[in-house]
Protein backbone atom coordinates (compact mmCIF):
# COMPACT_ATOMS: atom_id res chain seq x y z
CA UNK A 1 0.00 0.00 0.00
CA UNK A 2 1.30 3.60 -0.92
CA UNK A 3 0.49 5.72 2.24
CA UNK A 4 1.21 9.49 1.03
CA UNK A 5 2.16 11.61 4.16
CA UNK A 6 -0.58 13.76 6.15
CA UNK A 7 -0.77 17.49 4.76
CA UNK A 8 1.50 19.88 6.65
CA UNK A 9 -1.41 21.87 7.80
CA UNK A 10 -3.18 18.62 9.73
CA UNK A 11 0.52 17.77 11.07
CA UNK A 12 0.97 21.32 12.16
CA UNK A 13 -2.79 21.25 14.34
CA UNK A 14 -1.71 17.97 15.50
CA UNK A 15 1.65 18.81 17.18
CA UNK A 16 0.68 22.09 17.69
CA UNK A 17 -1.99 20.84 20.26
CA UNK A 18 0.42 18.09 21.51
CA UNK A 19 2.66 21.09 22.62
CA UNK A 20 0.28 23.02 23.94
CA UNK A 21 -1.12 19.54 26.21
CA UNK A 22 2.48 19.44 27.64
CA UNK A 23 3.05 23.00 27.96
CA UNK A 24 0.22 22.82 30.34
CA UNK A 25 1.39 19.16 31.96
CA UNK A 26 4.84 20.25 32.26
CA UNK A 27 4.16 23.96 33.93
CA UNK A 28 5.83 25.78 31.19
CA UNK A 29 6.53 29.51 31.11
CA UNK A 30 3.52 31.50 29.60
CA UNK A 31 5.37 34.02 28.68
CA UNK A 32 7.27 31.14 26.72
CA UNK A 33 3.87 29.41 25.27
CA UNK A 34 2.83 32.80 23.86
CA UNK A 35 5.53 33.48 22.07
CA UNK A 36 6.10 30.13 20.56
CA UNK A 37 2.03 30.23 20.00
CA UNK A 38 2.45 33.43 17.94
CA UNK A 39 5.97 33.01 16.38
CA UNK A 40 5.26 29.45 14.90
CA UNK A 41 1.85 29.79 13.06
CA UNK A 42 2.06 26.75 10.02
CA UNK A 43 4.40 27.94 7.74
CA UNK A 44 6.53 24.78 6.37
CA UNK A 45 9.67 26.06 7.79
CA UNK A 46 8.11 25.83 11.28
CA UNK A 47 8.15 22.02 11.35
CA UNK A 48 11.61 21.53 12.80
CA UNK A 49 11.21 23.94 15.42
CA UNK A 50 7.55 21.93 16.41
CA UNK A 51 9.71 18.78 16.11
CA UNK A 52 12.76 20.02 18.67
CA UNK A 53 9.67 21.75 20.67
CA UNK A 54 8.01 18.81 20.94
CA UNK A 55 10.92 16.40 21.96
CA UNK A 56 12.17 18.86 24.13
CA UNK A 57 8.72 18.54 26.24
CA UNK A 58 8.27 14.75 26.00
CA UNK A 59 11.36 14.83 27.56
CA UNK A 60 10.63 17.35 30.53
CA UNK A 61 7.78 15.00 31.14
CA UNK A 62 9.25 11.58 30.83
CA UNK A 63 11.52 13.00 32.85
CA UNK A 64 9.54 14.62 35.60
CA UNK A 65 7.22 11.08 35.52
CA UNK A 66 10.50 9.62 36.85
CA UNK A 67 11.55 12.12 39.33
CA UNK A 68 7.95 11.81 40.79
CA UNK A 69 8.18 7.94 41.15
CA UNK A 70 11.49 7.44 41.79
CA UNK A 71 12.36 6.72 45.48
CA UNK A 72 12.80 10.20 47.69
CA UNK A 73 15.69 8.69 49.21
CA UNK A 74 17.96 8.36 46.06
CA UNK A 75 16.97 11.41 44.97
CA UNK A 76 17.17 13.73 47.92
CA UNK A 77 15.08 17.11 46.89
CA UNK A 78 15.41 17.02 42.72
CA UNK A 79 11.76 15.70 42.55
CA UNK A 80 9.99 18.17 44.55
CA UNK A 81 12.81 20.78 43.12
CA UNK A 82 12.07 20.31 39.41
CA UNK A 83 8.31 20.18 40.01
CA UNK A 84 7.80 22.88 42.70
CA UNK A 85 10.20 25.01 40.90
CA UNK A 86 8.30 25.32 37.65
CA UNK A 87 5.23 25.65 39.86
CA UNK A 88 6.47 28.40 41.81
CA UNK A 89 8.34 30.07 38.70
CA UNK A 90 5.11 30.32 36.80
CA UNK A 91 3.60 31.78 40.06
CA UNK A 92 5.32 34.61 40.02
CA UNK A 93 5.45 35.01 36.32
CA UNK A 94 1.56 35.54 36.43
CA UNK A 95 2.21 37.94 39.50
CA UNK A 96 4.89 39.81 37.03
CA UNK A 97 1.68 39.59 34.47
CA UNK A 98 -0.76 41.03 37.29
CA UNK A 99 1.27 44.29 37.92
CA UNK A 100 1.29 45.04 34.27
CA UNK A 101 -2.50 44.97 33.87
CA UNK A 102 -2.71 48.00 34.82
CA UNK A 103 -0.09 49.45 32.75
CA UNK A 104 -0.47 47.94 29.32
CA UNK A 105 -4.39 47.96 29.73
CA UNK A 106 -6.59 50.97 29.25
CA UNK A 107 -9.66 51.29 32.02
CA UNK A 108 -12.06 49.88 29.48
CA UNK A 109 -9.56 46.84 27.90
CA UNK A 110 -9.76 45.82 31.66
CA UNK A 111 -13.39 46.02 32.50
CA UNK A 112 -13.52 43.85 29.04
CA UNK A 113 -11.98 41.83 29.72
CA UNK A 114 -13.15 41.03 33.47
CA UNK A 115 -16.03 40.71 32.54
CA UNK A 116 -15.23 38.29 29.39
CA UNK A 117 -13.29 36.17 31.56
CA UNK A 118 -16.17 36.27 34.14
CA UNK A 119 -13.93 38.14 37.01
CA UNK A 120 -16.87 39.60 39.28
CA UNK A 121 -16.88 42.92 39.30
CA UNK A 122 -16.42 43.77 43.50
CA UNK A 123 -14.23 40.88 43.63
CA UNK A 124 -10.33 41.52 44.80
CA UNK A 125 -6.96 41.03 43.12
CA UNK A 126 -9.27 41.35 39.82
CA UNK A 127 -6.01 41.46 37.65
CA UNK A 128 -4.39 38.46 39.46
CA UNK A 129 -7.41 36.55 38.52
CA UNK A 130 -7.55 36.97 35.45
CA UNK A 131 -4.03 36.38 34.63
CA UNK A 132 -4.26 33.18 36.73
CA UNK A 133 -7.25 32.29 34.07
CA UNK A 134 -4.76 32.82 31.09
CA UNK A 135 -3.70 29.50 29.67
CA UNK A 136 -5.64 26.93 31.61
CA UNK A 137 -7.75 25.48 29.32
CA UNK A 138 -5.28 23.38 26.69
CA UNK A 139 -8.18 21.59 25.37
CA UNK A 140 -10.27 24.89 23.70
CA UNK A 141 -7.51 26.41 21.40
CA UNK A 142 -9.94 29.86 21.61
CA UNK A 143 -9.25 29.86 24.97
CA UNK A 144 -5.17 29.39 24.00
CA UNK A 145 -5.39 32.27 21.52
CA UNK A 146 -6.84 34.69 23.51
CA UNK A 147 -4.58 33.79 26.41
CA UNK A 148 -1.37 34.20 23.94
CA UNK A 149 -3.23 37.45 22.94
CA UNK A 150 -3.19 39.08 26.03
CA UNK A 151 -0.27 38.03 27.29
CA UNK A 152 1.53 39.16 24.65
CA UNK A 153 0.00 42.49 24.95
CA UNK A 154 0.96 42.75 28.92
CA UNK A 155 4.81 41.61 27.91
CA UNK A 156 4.68 44.28 24.98
CA UNK A 157 5.27 42.07 22.19
CA UNK A 158 2.45 43.70 20.20
CA UNK A 159 3.62 47.58 21.09
CA UNK A 160 7.79 46.88 20.24
CA UNK A 161 6.50 46.72 16.08
CA UNK A 162 9.79 43.80 16.26
CA UNK A 163 8.89 40.65 15.00
CA UNK A 164 11.01 38.02 17.43
CA UNK A 165 12.71 36.07 15.28
CA UNK A 166 12.63 32.33 15.03
CA UNK A 167 15.64 32.12 15.72
CA UNK A 168 15.35 32.36 19.15
CA UNK A 169 14.36 29.32 19.49
CA UNK A 170 17.67 27.48 19.88
CA UNK A 171 17.80 24.07 17.90
CA UNK A 172 19.60 21.86 20.04
CA UNK A 173 19.79 18.03 18.82
CA UNK A 174 21.79 17.06 22.24
CA UNK A 175 20.48 14.30 24.70
CA UNK A 176 19.27 16.25 27.25
CA UNK A 177 21.08 13.58 29.44
CA UNK A 178 24.14 15.11 28.12
CA UNK A 179 23.39 18.73 28.53
CA UNK A 180 23.56 19.61 32.55
CA UNK A 181 20.94 19.19 34.92
CA UNK A 182 17.24 20.70 34.10
CA UNK A 183 16.85 24.47 35.73
CA UNK A 184 13.41 24.95 34.76
CA UNK A 185 11.21 27.62 32.40
CA UNK A 186 13.13 30.54 33.84
CA UNK A 187 15.39 31.09 30.78
CA UNK A 188 12.83 33.68 28.98
CA UNK A 189 11.80 35.14 32.12
CA UNK A 190 15.51 36.46 33.07
CA UNK A 191 15.88 37.57 29.30
CA UNK A 192 13.25 39.68 30.04
CA UNK A 193 14.51 40.83 32.96
CA UNK A 194 11.39 39.72 35.20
Amino acid sequence: MDQSPMPWHLVFDDQRKQIIMLWHLCHVSIIHRTQFYLLFRGEPGDQIYLEVELRRLTWLEQHLAELGNASPALLGDEPASSVSSSIKALRQEREYLAKRVNSKLTVDEREMLYVKWEIPPGGKQRRLQLVNKLWTDPLNMQHVKESAEIVAKLVGFCESGEHVSKEMFELNFANPCDKKTWMGWNLISNLLNL
